[in-house]
C-alpha cells in the first residue's frame, strides 16, 4: 500500500502557509508588522519574563523549589487531587509564567513523576502569566496604574486555583502518583551561565511566536477578515477598543492588552484584561502545547481548561471591579 504523500492536515497547513507567504510578499510592506510585534515583545514581555527565567534555572538547578514543594504534598492531594511534585510546577509557573508551567508539567510527565490523569490536572492549574508581567507590564506600562496590576494578579491567582479544584475531578478515581524526587536536577560546573543561557533561549522563542502571531492578525486586519467579528462586537462592548482587544486576544493577549488599554476604562475593564491573561490566546496555547504534545497530554482538554480560566477570570474580576470601583 503506498503512503500518502501529505496528510489532509498536513496539506491545509501548506496551503495556508503558501498564501501567508504570498500575501507577505506583494500583499503590501508588512516589515512593519514584524518591527512593531518584536517592539512589544522587547518592551512588555522581556523584561517581565527573562528576569524570571533566569531565576527559575537557577532555582530548578538548585532543587530549593523542589524540596519546598514537597511541603505541598497534604495541600496539592486535597485541592487538586495531584502529588506534592505539582507543587513544583506550580510554583515554577507562578514565578515564571507561560510557558515555563506546561514545560515543568511535561518534564514531570516524561520523568514518570505524574499519572496521565494527574498530568492534565496539573497542566489546568500550573498555566499562568507572571506576576512581573501582570504587575510591571500590564499593570505599571499598559495601563500605568500598579494597582491595576496588583488587581489583575490576584484575579490571575485565585482563577488558577479554582481551575486546578474543577479539574481535581478529572479522573478522580485515578490516585496521584506517590513517587517524589527532585525533578531537572543537573549537575552544572557554571550555573550562572547555564541560567542565563536557558533564560535567554526560551524568552527568544517566546518573541519568536509574539511576532509571527501580531504578523498574522496585522494581515488578517489589513484585509478586514476580522472586521465582522468586531463590528458585531463593538455592537455589544459599545467600544471599538475593546471589540478589537477580544477579537485580538483569540490570537495574542499582550497586543490585545495593548489595545485594550487604549479604550476608556470603566467597570468591565479589569474582568476583560483578567479573561484575556487567562486564556493567554493562540500564542501561548501553541507555546504550551508543543510541550505537552511531547508528554502526550491532551491538547484539546488543555484548551478546555484554558477557556475555563478566561471565563472564571472573567467573573473574579468582574465581582472585584463590583467592589472596588
Amino acid at each position: 500500500m503506498t503512503k500518502k504523500l501529505l496528510t489532509a492536515k498536513e496539506f491545509l497547513l501548506f496551503i495556508f502557509l503558501i498564501a501567508f507567504s504570498l500575501i507577505l510578499s506583494v500583499g503590501g510592506n508588512f516589515s512593519y508588522a514584524c518591527i512593531d510585534g518584536i517592539k512589544l515583545w522587547f518592551a512588555c514581555v522581556f523584561p517581565s519574563l527573562f528576569p524570571y527565567l533566569f531565576i527559575t534555572a537557577i532555582l530548578t538547578n538548585l532543587s530549593i523549589t523542589a524540596r519546598l514543594s514537597k511541603k505541598l504534598s497534604p495541600i496539592t492531594k486535597r485541592l487538586f487531587n495531584t502529588g506534592g511534585i505539582s507543587g513544583f510546577a506550580l510554583i515554577i509557573s507562578l514565578i515564571s509564567g507561560y510557558p515555563l508551567g506546561a514545560k515543568t508539567v511535561s518534564d514531570l510527565k516524561e520523568k514518570g513523576l505524574l499519572t496521565d490523569a494527574e498530568s492534565v490536572r496539573c497542566a489546568a492549574f500550573c498555566s499562568t502569566s507572571s506576576p512581573m508581567f501582570l504587575i510591571g507590564s500590564v499593570g505599571s506600562i499598559m495601563f500605568n496604574s500598579k494597582t491595576f496590576g496588583i488587581m489583575l494578579f490576584l484575579v490571575h491567582f485565585i482563577s488558577a486555583i479554582l481551575v486546578g479544584f474543577i479539574f481535581s475531578f478529572y479522573k478522580r478515581k485515578d490516585k496521584p502518583c506517590d513517587k517524589f524526587t527532585m525533578p531537572l536536577l543537573k549537575n552544572s560546573d557554571n550555573l550562572l551561565y547555564d541560567s542565563a543561557y536557558q533564560a535567554v533561549i526560551s524568552v527568544l522563542v517566546v518573541g519568536g511566536l509574539i511576532t509571527i502571531f501580531y504578523v498574522l492578525t496585522e494581515v488578517l486586519l489589513a484585509f478586514n477578515i476580522l472586521t465582522p467579528a468586531i463590528n458585531l462586537l463593538s455592537t455589544i462592548t459599545r467600544d471599538k477598543k475593546i471589540a478589537e482587544s477580544l477579537v485580538l486576544g483569540v490570537f495574542e493577549c499582550t497586543r490585545a492588552l495593548k489595545s485594550l488599554s487604549q479604550a476608556p476604562q470603566h467597570i468591565l475593564t479589569l474582568p476583560i484584561a483578567a479573561a484575556l491573561c487567562g486564556f493567554g490566546g493562540g500564542s501561548v496555547i501553541v507555546q504550551s502545547v508543543s510541550y505537552l504534545k511531547k508528554a502526550k497530554i491532551k491538547t484539546a482538554l488543555f484548551i478546555l481548561a484554558k477557556i475555563i480560566s478566561a471565563v472564571i477570570n472573567f467573573i473574579i474580576g468582574l465581582i472585584i471591579s463590583l467592589i472596588v470601583l
